[in-house]
Order: C-alpha cells, then sequence, then structure tokens
C-alpha cells in the first residue's frame, strides 16, 4: 500500500493535470483597477475560458490552478517622461516589461507566480504565457488559433523568464499606401473602422508590442476625425501601447500631412503654422510625433530654416510632454544621408530621437543589396552607430515594400525573415533601445513576417530560429525542413545572385528618361528597350548569363522542393488552410520566375534574330508561354481572393480613398498587370512608362491633388 501511495505522488509530480480543470487569477485591487493590467486579464480570462470551457475566474481558492500576479513597483506608462541614460542620452521612459513564471505543485494542483516590475509587464507576461507555453497562436490580427484545453498541459514545477530586446517594440503601418487599415485609421465614416483598428492594436498587445504607427495624410478632415483618433489612441494606452503619428514638416509627396503651408496659401509664419498645427493634433492625445523634415525623402532643403523649426518643435515638446522622432533615409549622397544627419546642426537637439530606415528584404550586413543608388546599406550601419552616441535610437527596417517589389506582383519572399531576424539581434547586441517594423499589408503569407518579428522582439531563453513562428503553427518537422529549403533557395537566388533585378517589375523611375532615373529597387545591368533594340552581342550574352540562365537554374532547383513542400501538404490528415495559404505564395513565386524567363527569353530571341540578320518572329512563341504561365497564376490569385481577412473591393479594385492611389493595394495582383504589361511591352515594342500605366504621378509627387 505504500508504495502505491508513492507511485500516486510520482505520477502526480510528473505529469500534467488530468483532473476536472478550473483556474483562478489572483491579483491585487490596484492591478484589476489599472486599465492596462485590467483590459489585459479579462481578455486572457475569455481566451483562457474559450480553451478549457472551464471555470476561470477570480477569489476561487479551491481551484486547480492558481495564477498569482504581483503588485509592480513602478507606476504605469502615461505621459512621456523625459529621462536620461547611463550613456548620458535623452530618451524617453518606458517601463521595464522583463518577467520571470514560477509553477509548483500544491496539494490541491498548482500555483503559478508571476514576477515582473511593471503593469505592462503583467500583462505581456499574460500573453506569452498564452502563445508561448498553451498553445493560442495571435498569429494575424483578424484570426487567433485557440487550443482546446481538457487537461493542463504544463509541468508542476518549472520556471521560465521573457526579455525584451528592444525597450520600445512595434509597427508602423504605412498609410501612405492604400494597405488594410488605411481608411480605417484615416477616415472616421469608415463602416467598422474603430473595430479593424481595435483588433489591431489588440494583435500588437497580444504580442508583447508597445509602439504604434501611421501616417496622417493632409486628406484626413480634422475637425470630425480627431475626435475619433482619441478614442482609438487612448484604447491603445489602456493596452500599455505608445501611439505615435507620422507626419511631415512641409511633405509634398504622396499626401502628407504638412505642419505649415506656403505662401500664399497662408500667411502667417511657419513658426505660428507649426504650433497651431501640432497644438490641434494634441487633442487626439499622440505620444510620439515622427516627423518628415525635408520635402521629399531625397532631397534636404532649406537646412538653417529646417533647424529653426525643429527648435520650436522641440521646445513645445518639451512643454507638452511628447517625444519627437525623425527618418534617416537610404537615399546616399556621399557618405550623407539626407534629410537628417547630412547637415552640421546648428542648434542642439538631441532630444530628437532618430529611427534608422532600411527598405525591402535588405538588411544593414548584406554585401549586396542594389537599393536607393547604394550597393548596399553599410553606410546605414555606420549611421545608426554614430547616432547612438547621441541621441534616442531606434532601427526601422521594412517586412513589405509595396510598389512593384513583393506583395504587389506578388511573391511571397521568404528572405524576409532571415534578414529581419540577423538585423534584430544584431541590433539587440548593439544596445538599440527601439525596434519599429514599416508594414505593408498582410495578405499572401505576409502577417507571418510581422508575427515573427513581433516574436522575435522578446528573448525567451530559447535558441531562435527564421521559423519558430510557422513552427507553432505546423509542428511536422519535415514540412518545417522543406520550407527552410525553399527560403534558402530564395536567399541564394534572390540575394546573392541578385535575381531580384529581373522578377521585380519595373518602376515608373525605371522607365523615365536616364537623367531622371533613380535605382530605387534592384534593376538589370540594362534597359530593356536597349536589349530588345540596341544592345550589343556581348551585352546579350552577359544578360543571358546573368539572367536567363541563373533564372532557369533557380527554377530547376526550386521546382521539385516546391513539389515536395505541396506533397507533405496533402498527406496531412487535416492540413491548415495556412499551409495553402503559404503554398500559394511560394508557388506563384515560382510562376512569376517562369514568367519573367519567358519574358526574357524573348527579348534575347528577338535581339539576336536582329544581329543575325534574321526575321522569323520566334520570339512571339516565348511571350505565348509567358501568357501561359501567367494564366496559371491567375488560377492562384482567384483562389487566394476569396479568402482575404479584409474587404475585397477594398483591397482589388479602382476606388478613390485618402491615399494618393486611387486602388486597393492588391489592385495590380487581382489581374496580374505587371505579368500582362510585361507580355505586352515585347509584343508592342514599347517600353516607356506612360505605356499601361496605372500611376498617377502627379498626384503621388504632390503636383496635383
Amino acid at each position: 500500500m505504500k508504495y502505491l501511495f508513492s507511485l500516486f505522488i510520482l505520477l502526480f509530480l510528473f505529469s500534467p493535470i488530468s483532473y476536472s480543470l478550473s483556474i483562478n487569477i489572483d491579483a491585487p485591487k490596484e492591478v484589476l483597477n489599472e486599465p492596462i493590467t485590467k483590459q489585459a486579464i479579462y481578455d486572457v480570462q475569455n481566451l483562457l475560458r474559450k480553451a478549457c470551457e472551464c471555470t476561470v475566474g477570480f477569489e476561487n481558492e479551491e481551484a486547480l490552478i492558481q495564477i498569482y500576479l504581483p503588485q509592480p513597483n513602478v507606476d504605469p506608462f502615461d505621459k512621456i517622461k523625459h529621462v536620461v541614460d547611463k550613456n548620458g542620452i535623452p530618451n524617453f521612459f518606458y517601463p521595464n516589461t522583463d518577467f520571470e513564471w514560477e509553477s509548483h505543485a500544491t496539494k490541491n494542483g498548482l500555483s503559478l507566480r508571476l514576477y515582473t516590475d511593471s503593469y505592462e509587464g503583467i500583462a505581456f507576461a499574460l500573453y506569452a504565457l498564452l502563445q508561448e507555453k498553451l498553445g493560442f497562436q495571435f498569429y494575424h490580427p483578424r484570426s487567433t488559433i485557440i487550443p482546446k484545453i481538457k487537461v493542463w498541459p504544463l509541468d508542476k514545477d518549472w520556471n521560465w523568464k521573457g526579455k525584451a530586446r528592444f525597450l520600445k517594440r512595434g509597427f508602423h503601418l504605412h498609410t501612405m499606401h492604400p494597405i488594410e487599415l488605411t481608411e480605417a485609421l484615416l477616415d472616421e465614416d469608415h463602416p467598422n473602422g474603430l473595430a479593424m483598428i481595435k483588433e489591431y492594436i489588440d494583435w500588437l498587445a497580444r504580442n508583447g508590442q508597445n509602439y504604434f504607427e501611421f501616417n496622417l495624410l493632409n486628406s484626413t478632415q480634422l475637425d470630425t476625425w480627431l475626435p475619433y483618433a482619441k478614442t482609438f489612441v487612448n484604447y491603445g494606452h489602456s493596452k500599455g501601447i505608445i501611439m505615435g503619428v507620422d507626419i511631415s514638416l512641409n511633405m509634398i509627396q504622396q499626401k502628407a500631412f504638412k505642419l505649415y503651408h506656403k505662401k500664399p496659401k497662408s500667411f502667417r509664419s511657419k513658426e505660428k503654422q507649426v504650433v497651431e498645427r501640432l497644438e490641434r493634433l494634441a487633442q487626439a492625445n499622440f505620444d510620439v510625433y515622427n516627423i518628415e523634415m525635408s520635402s521629399t525623402e531625397y532631397t534636404s532643403g532649406n537646412s538653417n530654416k529646417r533647424q529653426e523649426l525643429m527648435q520650436v518643435i522641440l521646445n513645445w515638446a518639451r512643454t507638452n510632454q511628447v517625444k519627437i522622432m525623425g527618418r534617416a533615409h537610404v537615399v546616399k549622397k556621399g557618405e550623407a544621408v539626407l534629410n537628417y544627419s547630412g547637415e552640421q546642426q546648428k542648434v542642439k537637439d538631441d532630444e530628437r530621437g532618430v529611427m534608422i530606415h532600411t527598405v525591402m528584404f535588405y538588411g544593414l550586413q548584406d554585401e549586396k543589396a542594389p537599393v536607393y543608388g547604394s550597393p548596399n546599406l553599410k553606410h546605414m550601419q555606420r549611421l545608426l552607430e554614430k547616432e547612438q552616441a547621441q541621441r534616442e535610437t531606434w532601427y526601422f527596417p521594412e517586412s513589405a515594400y509595396w510598389v512593384t517589389f513583393d506583395n504587389s506582383v506578388p511573391m511571397f519572399l521568404l528572405p524576409y525573415l532571415s534578414t529581419r531576424l540577423d538585423d534584430i539581434l544584431n541590433m539587440e547586441a548593439q544596445g538599440i533601445q527601439g525596434h519599429l517594423t514599416f508594414s505593408s499589408g498582410w495578405e499572401w503569407g505576409y502577417w507571418l513576417f510581422d508575427w515573427s518579428i513581433a516574436r522575435w522582439s522578446w528573448d525567451y531563453g530559447e535558441e531562435t530560429h527564421l521559423l519558430d513562428a510557422f513552427a507553432l503553427l505546423e509542428k511536422e518537422e519535415k514540412i518545417i525542413q522543406v520550407l527552410k529549403s525553399l527560403h534558402d533557395l530564395q536567399n541564394l537566388y534572390f540575394k546573392d545572385k541578385e535575381l531580384m533585378r529581373y522578377l521585380v517589375a519595373q518602376s515608373v523611375l525605371d522607365e523615365v528618361p536616364k537623367m531622371m532615373s533613380r535605382e530605387f529597387h534592384p534593376r538589370p545591368r540594362w534597359r530593356y528597350p536597349y536589349l530588345f533594340n540596341k544592345s550589343s552581342m556581348e551585352d546579350l550574352d552577359s544578360f543571358k548569363l546573368e539572367g536567363i540562365e541563373t533564372l532557369a537554374e533557380f527554377i530547376r532547383n526550386y521546382e521539385p522542393v516546391l513539389s515536395t513542400f505541396h506533397a507533405l501538404i496533402l498527406e496531412k490528415n487535416k492540413p491548415s488552410p495556412i499551409l495553402f495559404e503559404f503554398y500559394d505564395g511560394l508557388k506563384i513565386t515560382l510562376l512569376r520566375a517562369k514568367h519573367r524567363h519567358a519574358c526574357l527569353q524573348a527579348i534575347y530571341a528577338h535581339r539576336k534574330e536582329k544581329l543575325d540578320k534574321r526575321v522569323t518572329r520566334n520570339y512571339i512563341q516565348w511571350v505565348d508561354k509567358a501568357t501561359q504561365f501567367r494564366h496559371l497564376a491567375q488560377e492562384i490569385v482567384n483562389r487566394r481572393a476569396s479568402t482575404y481577412s479584409y474587404d475585397l473591393k477594398m483591397l482589388t479594385t479602382k476606388r478613390k480613398g485618402h491615399t494618393a492611389y486611387h486602388f486597393g493595394y492588391l489592385y495590380t495582383v487581382q489581374n496580374l498587370h505587371f505579368w500582362k504589361r510585361e507580355e505586352e511591352q515585347i509584343r508592342q515594342n514599347r517600353w516607356k512608362f506612360p505605356f499601361m500605366n496605372i500611376w498617377n504621378i502627379g498626384r503621388i509627387m504632390g503636383i496635383i491633388k
């Protein structure tokens, strides 16, 4: 009998609890009343109830699982408090949110005790427990996986820590573009707009993020919008989130919100206009103002006047307890990065923080990153090091680059994962305070990148992998490894072998006269009309080697691995729709490579005929082949469109909105506009940007409304 009793004790101590489940949350009165913790506790209570279909309450000493929350020893974040760090650098205070959970067996079940210093730490620790330990997945603002918890799944005795890699961490929704939440954020009358914004803020909080920012545009009617904005800003505050807004001093591009207008539109001084406009925006309770200081992202303007106005802004910010940030763009002129640090400061403005911006799926350590006129982004790393020594410095990379690069084509570009992870670990090692991700849409699998980045902003004491978020959704190791192989092939060919020069769609700046042309995204060494009509045999052969043959090699290596990925999905008993979403994105990326290979073959064949003095028009056969690939891709587009998380019409049709683009961000995807345009350029030998143009350049550049 004694041995049976001992066996019972061992089974209790070392096996999951399997009898009637009940959960009690024990929290001090102040914690239950503070909005940040109150919101999180009741949200977690509701989520646990759905998962276990059991009692989850308060003041239940008989409950099997006792969750004990601490009384924080610091006040919750309220207003910007300007402080000086140990190196004498001005920054703004946000409470430490690191946490530790301890679990111990009790005679009735177990106790789960949290240790953290702040109210925000309690909220983030509760959500982390659900996602990282209990099987919840907060992977998309509109979709959450809630597990079925019939028995308590964790061991009785354990401890687990979470450490934030960055004191400030969050997302910038680039609402200069017509992405999912643009109209909801900028239009107080948008149907269900407030609910959509709250969904996203909930997603941020559940994923341990504490900063949110979006672009305000001059098309917004402030009188009616500001009370609406105040509502969602206050909601963000109740979730422990710093609320920021992206505006400009006098930017003319893409309908940016301006702090002043030039005469004769306004006869008031610039200084007075700036203060008056800031006072109006203050009605919405924003914490951070991310201010673009120049008229465009690649010009510098009047340096002296800009510095005078910045001093006015900083004085206002100090009085009103807010923080001013600015962006350092990738555009390079020598070693000076325009708009932020390419000028000698005549006034002390170290209270202004800086966000070091990088673009697309390129990172600070990449040897090859042919964007914005630079061979790579190492000049941004040097700038980051310089700025970190004198002001609060955040890293500001992208998880998508909408204009003609990724989800507008579309392509599902897995190297975003490895690049963003490498840069996150690099920034953590350098002690960078903040990490803000520039987000441009979540369809075609791009939500995976944002979700991964959010999770990587925390260190949970385990080795970090580029597919660890995906592994929460898909446990089968074979599928994970095949997806890793597909990533490695994309990384090798798209980045290292620079196939992105051929896979991206041409932008307007690729097709304007050379004197106006700027290489904003990767493009071939030769212009396509030159290759088609005028190239030498030497250039044509180089083009064949760099583009056509490398694309063919990629297709040969990638296609069988993708087929394996698909076969593994089909072998599953009930494969998740998420797996099919990823497969569709990976498949259309393969078809994009095949389409471009056929188009490039057509260009090569046409010019080769001319050089050989033959007129057979056999090159049209390659264009016809490209069309066949487009039709196959269109089938995938049609299938995916039926699953989009937001309104199909808003995402895919021509429509007027608040941005300079009168269509949704997936408009070019819905009929594969860029693919068809490339075919027609070859068929008709028409290569200038007005041909089949969808961009209103005057409106984008701010010349016309």
